[in-house]
């Protein structure tokens, strides 16, 4: 049925003999009302329209609520009187139940109605994604690593343009070209009192002036007011002839100045920034330095030694340079600093800070190291302070978790006493990308609190729109992803809005990953869009790290939509142009990748080559635990296919003492370590013993509610139930897989399946049809020769 149709009716639920209708907030049974309190009857339809999942606590806390101080046994106690009313006062939990480490989950089987005016129409069970995110109300646009193609014309292209690539070198983004038109800068939006109104026309004269500064071609105001005769608006056809339009608005908020800036090219290009200050000009000339940085120009900085602008003023147009994703402007800044700042430790940081931002390591992390012995604590703390979090960076990038603990650690303990409460804020922030990289996530959701405070202490907004990445990244972690998308489109919103490309792929990473780890392969694929090609969305400022981090999100994402052959070629791209010495991670996860692929396709030497160089030495190891694990299990599968048991069985050996050795255990490597004992007891002719481990495997992935391990782990054990000849429990597992049937091609091969062995032809049959649709170009096995 048609999303926008059902959007214009009612959604009615029918469970058992209860009625609910969330528009009215009626809750019947039998056609008899029955009580509810307001906070009861929204955690009701909250699971209801997210039946098809578990919801994690911390979502329906949000979602219920609308805030997070809520604790844990307020939402216990609302779920006790909600069963009570629903008459699942006991233990069963037929209809809410209990799921260990996560959340909740509705349990009965529910039919839903859209009731519209003089009319019923039934809502039938959904027979693909799109219908499925239409039945349960999903929002009309569904947000790690981290639109459809509908021409294969377009794959084509893209392969194509991936060898080109990296085959040429990357030019600088050159700045806008006016000759043929010139900018206008429209009278400004005023939200404030009566007082202000004058910025209507002094911040449009202020912006102008930058403008030209600059060296845009600006129309005068008194010509732009003749024009526009005053007017509050203008017209399309008033502004067709000019290559740029500014339209400025500014809000005075808690006694902050906002002022946001859109302009709008006549190609179709738009830019926008945005800046907040106490000071109004302060607010605007910020604003204007950043949006004139992602048009490709610079402003005429003032002379410091003349009373123009401060160091701080000249310092922040170089950060804005870079945030604008246009690193040779701020190289420019730099070079032509007034002498005054030239010899400043202040600049010498700024200019650390873009080789960090270019992706040169070696030169980032000297400068960084140089200046770091030459500040005091005792007579420099702040600048300091803010030089020790920036060797994160580089410390991270070379996979030396130790020393970055170290930095960080001491850039807390000197800010603490300060009173810059942004640098504080930063430090916190890096030191929570820390801590979540180490598989401390309650650590690192404390950091990300302390830095939110200060970030709004010291009204950066932006600062805050990090942390809700960040925030979005570890409730990828915990397998809340309900959680994590919106957190993540909103800190990307926040980004675009205020004109912070260099930040905006740090949060698409993240949001593919989400949608990946959740099975939203369509949505996965449209986030990776919005960076692919590079050249074409304008990514050309990322450094080499960030490329190669993004072209690995879109393979998985190609790979994902049944694109398997076009994702080796771009892994094997990235991992050519990938640097040995600070890229090791990365390139051995891109090996691992290349791996899992060559095993989908049966290519099983290929894999056994890939996997062996991931597992070389102990990168992946330090680089991410979760996925050494899972490379790990890839090791047993490849090991096992070759038919190397021996092999096999000091593999496992030595990945049961390496989660043993763990300081803190992970569910998610737990599932991984029970996987691989499965693949080798299955090796070995122990297919009951093999059959266990995957049956603990199952009620692990169930019981964490991230559908990537459930759909994974749920195929492995159905199609060895089924080679095992118990039938019966193979279709038991179909039905839990049946939520994604339609959208994943494991869960339709374990349904085709399921339905060949009970000698249902037409099913299975049509089951096989869309196996093969979702799977793409992978080869698909109708037989049982091969569980893993």
């Amino acid at each position: 049925m048609d999303g926008r149709l059902q959007a214009m009716g009612t959604h009615v639920y029918y469970f058992g003999d209860f009625s609910l209708n969330p528009l009215t907030r009626e809750l019947r049974r039998n056609d008899e009302p029955v009580v509810l309190a307001a906070s009861a009857f929204d955690c009701l339809v909250y699971l209801i329209e997210h039946r098809e999942r578990p919801v994690g606590r911390d979502e329906l806390i949000s979602a219920v609520w609308g805030r997070a101080d809520v604790s844990d046994n307020l939402l216990a106690q609302t779920i006790v009187r909600l069963r009570r009313a629903l008459g699942d006062a006991g233990t069963e939990q037929r209809c809410i139940k209990t799921m260990a480490r996560v959340g909740y989950r509705w349990m009965l089987e529910t039919s839903v109605e859209v009731q519209s005016a003089g009319s019923t129409m039934p809502v039938p069970e959904p027979e693909s994604d799109d219908a499925g995110a239409i039945v349960v109300d999903a929002p009309e646009q569904r947000v790690r690593r981290p639109f459809l193609l509908a021409l294969a014309l377009t794959l084509i292209v893209a392969t194509g343009y991936v060898v080109w690539q990296f085959s040429q070198p990357r030019q600088a983004h050159s700045p806008m070209h006016f000759n043929q038109g010139t900018a206008i800068v429209l009278p400004v939006e005023v939200q404030a009192s009566d007082d202000w109104q004058w910025l209507h026309l002094g911040l449009m004269d202020l912006i102008s002036m930058q403008l030209r500064q600059a060296q845009v071609p600006t129309e005068n105001s008194r010509d732009v007011l003749n024009m526009l005769k005053q007017a509050d608006t203008a017209t399309s056809a008033q502004l067709a002839p000019f290559a740029l339009v500014v339209t400025p608005r500014v809000a005075l908020s808690d006694n902050r100045w906002h002022v946001h800036l859109d302009a709008k090219a006549k190609d179709g290009r738009d830019w926008q920034a945005e800046s907040s200050s106490e000071d109004v000009l302060a607010a605007a000339r910020a604003a204007s330095d950043l949006l004139l940085a992602q048009l490709g120009f610079n402003a005429e900085p003032g002379n410091m030694a003349g009373g123009g602008e401060s160091q701080q003023e000249y310092l922040l147009r170089v950060q804005a340079a870079q945030l604008a994703g246009q690193p040779q402007l701020a190289h420019q800044l730099i070079d032509k600093a007034p002498p005054p700042l030239r010899h400043t430790p202040e600049l010498a940081f700024a200019q650390a800070q873009l080789y960090c931002v270019e992706g040169n390591i070696d030169a980032c992390e000297t400068s960084l190291t140089d200046l770091r012995k030459q500040l005091s604590p005792a007579t420099q703390p702040v600048l300091r302070g803010k030089v020790l979090t920036a060797l994160w960076f580089p410390y991270r990038r070379r996979d030396q978790l130790d020393k970055g603990e170290t930095a960080l650690d001491e850039a807390v303990r000197l800010l603490q006493g300060q009173k810059d409460a942004d640098a504080l804020a930063e430090a916190y922030l890096d030191r929570s990308h820390l801590e979540n990289y180490q598989g401390k996530l309650d650590e690192a959701s404390a950091d990300l609190g302390r830095a939110r405070i200060n970030f709004a202490l010291a009204g950066d907004t932006v600062g805050q729109a990090r942390v809700d990445r960040a925030m979005g990244e570890i409730a990828i972690e915990r397998g809340q992803f309900g959680t994590a998308l919106p957190l993540l489109q909103r800190a990307y919103d926040q980004y675009q809005r205020m004109g912070m490309r260099q930040l905006l792929s740090s949060a698409l990473d993240a949001m593919a990953d989400a949608q990946k780890m959740s099975l939203q392969y369509t949505d996965e694929l449209a986030t990776t869009d919005r960076f692919w090609p590079f050249d074409q969305k304008h990514m050309d400022f990322v450094d080499n790290y960030t490329r190669h981090q993004l072209s690995k999100t879109r393979a998985v994402a190609l790979a994902d939509n049944g694109h398997t052959a076009d994702a080796t070629s771009l892994l094997e791209h990235t991992l050519a142009d990938a640097n040995a010495d600070v890229e090791a991670g990365l390139r051995a996860e891109t090996n691992m990748l290349l791996a899992k692929l060559a095993l989908q396709r049966g290519d099983d030497r290929a894999a056994l080559s890939w996997i062996s160089k991931a597992l070389q030495g102990s990168v992946l190891e330090a680089y991410d635990q979760r996925d050494y694990a899972e490379a790990c299990y890839i090791h047993a599968v490849a090991l096992q296919r070759a038919g190397q048991t021996d092999e096999l069985r000091r593999a496992v050996s030595a990945m049961q003492a390496w989660v043993t050795s763990l300081s803190k255990p992970d569910d998610w490597v737990a599932i991984w370590l029970l996987r691989a004992k499965a693949v080798q007891a299955w090796g070995e002719g122990q297919r009951e013993q093999s059959l266990a481990q995957l049956r603990l495997a199952m009620t692990a992935a169930d019981s964490s509610g991230v559908p990537e391990f459930m759909v994974g782990v749920g195929q492995s054990y159905a199609l060895a139930l089924l080679a095992a000849g118990h039938t019966d429990q193979a279709a038991a597992v179909s039905g839990q897989l049946s939520t994604w049937s339609n959208v994943d091609w494991r869960a339709a091969q374990v349904e085709a399946s399921v339905f060949q062995a009970l000698g249902q032809g037409d099913p299975a049959q049509t089951s096989w049809n869309k196996t093969r649709k979702l799977a793409g170009d992978r080869p698909i096995e109708t037989s049982l020769a091969m569980v893993f």
